[in-house]
């Protein structure tokens, strides 16, 4: 069961999608996506921290890595490009668990909104 902060979460990244994702499960999909992209850099992050080595964003797809997907660094834009080509590559990737392919395999962004993107990505960035 969720507790009332990660309800809330998700509630709050449902409604920036809102205007733009108009159907509920389109909304799930994109949550779990981006959650699932923010886990496996997480992982990767604590693996190092304990002295293993990152599995996920490797090698190839280290340029997707969370920290710089939401460096303050890159325009709107950049950051929309990046995201949306991360979707793409993790479902090629064969470094990318089965499972996170198959779910990876249709994903995309139904919107060329880079602030929506932005809002978005900051809520999912509140998850640990």
């Amino acid at each position: 069961m969720l507790d009332k902060d990660t309800k809330q979460r998700i509630n709050s990244a449902r409604q920036i999608l809102v205007g733009k994702v108009p159907d509920p499960k389109a909304q799930d999909e994109q949550i779990t996506n981006a959650l699932i992209y923010k886990f496996m850099d997480d992982m990767d992050r604590e693996n190092e921290e304990l002295g293993g080595k990152a599995q996920f964003l490797t090698r190839a797809l280290k340029e997707f890595s969370w920290g710089r997907l939401m460096s303050r660094e890159l325009s709107g834009t950049e950051r929309w490009d990046l995201y949306t080509r991360a979707l793409t590559s993790f479902a090629r990737s064969e470094q990318i668990p089965e499972l996170f392919r198959t779910i990876f395999k249709d994903a995309y962004l139904p919107y060329r909104d880079p602030e929506t993107l932005n809002l978005f990505l900051k809520e999912i960035n509140g998850f640990s």
